[in-house]
C-alpha cells in the first residue's frame, strides 16, 4: 500500500529511498523464518539485548573518561540513544533459563540509561522515568503481599548492580544538567517568540513543524514523496525566521514527516498497522510483554515527536525485529 501511493503521488522511482522504509517489514520476514533453527529465538534476542547494553554503558563510560562531549558510540547520538533504549525496553521481557550473569532483572534497562545519558539525548527520559515509576509500584506491590522474588543471593547482585548504576548516574548527571538548563531556555525562547536572530533546536523544529503543515496542505491525501524536502521546507518557511533548515531533509516529528510522504492515507495506513502489531503482542503477550508495549510506546512517541524516526533504516529494522 505505501509503495503503490508514492507511485500514485509521482514519487517514484526517484524517490526510491524513502518510499523503501516501509518495505523494511516485508523484507525481515526471512530472518524470522530462519529463526525456526535457533531454540527459542525470543531467549537469544533478550539476551542479547542485555549483554549489548553492558558493553554500551562501559563504551559510553570509557568515551567519557577519554574527553568526549557527546559520545555516540560510533553513530550520530540522537539516533543512537533510540537504538540504546530500544535495546533496554526488549531486556525487561521475561525470558526463561537466562543465566544469573543475564537474569531477568531490570539492572539492563538502567544501564541503558547510563548510555542514553551520555549522548546527552533529552527525548528519552520519559521512558525511564515511566518505567522507574512501573518498577517502583511493582516493588511496592511485591512487598505488600509478600511476593519478593529471587533468592538472598541473587537479590544482593542485584542490589549491588542497582547501586552501582545509580551511582554511575549521579556522577554523568552534571554533565547532562546543562542540557537540562537549555531546554528550559529554549521553551522560554520559543514561548516569548523573541525577535532575537538566534535560532535553538526547539525554534527550528517550530519551523519545520509550521512549514510542514503549510507544504502536506498542497498534497494532503497521497503526499509528496520525500524528493527535494530540504527545499521545499524551505520554500514554506515562517516569514521572518531567519535559521538554516537547508541541512535537514525531515521535520523532526515522524507522523508529519510519514504525513508528507504519504499523505494523510499513508499516515492512517502506518497508524493502522502499528497499532495492530502492538495490539497483538499485548493481548497474547505475558505481563512482561504487555507492560513492554507501553514502554515501546512511550519511546515511540516521546522520541519521534521531536526526531527523524521512520525515515532512519536502523530505526525501522528495530520495529521491524520487534513486531515479528
Amino acid at each position: 500500500s505505501s509503495v503503490a501511493i508514492n507511485l500514485a503521488n509521482g514519487s517514484l522511482p526517484e524517490d526510491f529511498r524513502w518510499s523503501s522504509y516501509p518495505l523494511y517489514y516485508l523484507f525481515v520476514i526471512p530472518i524470522v523464518i530462519g529463526a525456526v533453527l535457533v531454540r527459542d529465538p525470543l531467549r537469544q534476542f533478550v539476551l542479547g539485548t542485555r549483554a549489548a547494553l553492558l558493553v554500551l554503558a562501559v563504551w559510553g563510560l570509557a568515551e567519557v573518561a577519554a574527553g568526549a562531549l557527546r559520545p555516540g558510540c560510533g553513530a550520530n547520538p540522537a539516533n543512537a540513544a533510540f537504538s540504546i533504549s530500544f535495546l533496554a525496553v526488549v531486556s525487561r521481557l521475561n525470558v526463561g533459563s537466562a543465566p544469573m550473569l543475564l537474569s531477568n532483572r531490570h539492572v539492563f534497562f538502567y544501564l541503558g540509561l547510563i548510555a542514553v545519558l551520555i549522548t546527552q539525548t533529552r527525548a528519552l527520559l520519559p521512558v525511564f522515568v515511566v518505567g522507574l515509576v512501573i518498577d517502583i509500584f511493582g516493588l511496592l506491590r511485591n512487598k505488600a503481599s509478600g511476593r519478593m522474588p529471587g533468592n538472598p543471593r541473587s537479590i544482593g547482585i542485584a542490589a549491588v548492580a542497582l547501586a552501582s548504576c545509580l551511582a554511575i548516574t549521579s556522577i554523568i548527571y552534571p554533565i547532562y544538567a546543562d542540557r537540562i538548563g537549555s531546554t528550559f531556555g529554549e521553551i522560554r525562547h520559543a514561548v516569548q517568540n523573541s525577535d532575537s536572530t538566534t535560532t535553538n533546536g526547539l525554534s527550528i523544529r517550530f519551523a519545520q513543524w509550521r512549514a510542514a503543515v503549510s507544504l502536506i496542505a498542497d498534497n494532503p491525501l497521497l503526499g509528496r514523496g520525500g524528493a527535494g524536502i530540504s527545499e521545499e521546507i524551505v520554500r514554506h518557511k515562517p516569514k521572518g525566521f531567519s535559521g538554516d533548515l537547508t541541512q535537514f531533509t525531515f521535520v523532526h516529528n515522524f507522523i508529519l514527516d510519514e504525513t508528507i510522504q504519504r499523505g494523510l492515507v499513508g499516515l492512517a495506513i502506518l497508524a493502522g498497522y502499528f497499532g495492530f502489531c502492538l495490539f497483538r503482542i499485548y493481548r497474547y503477550g505475558d505481563a512482561s510483554m504487555k507492560e513492554n508495549v507501553l514502554l515501546i510506546i512511550v519511546l515511540t512517541f516521546s522520541f519521534g515527536l521531536l526526531h527523524y524516526l521512520l525515515v532512519k533504516d536502523r530505526h525501522v529494522i528495530l520495529y521491524a525485529l520487534y513486531f515479528l
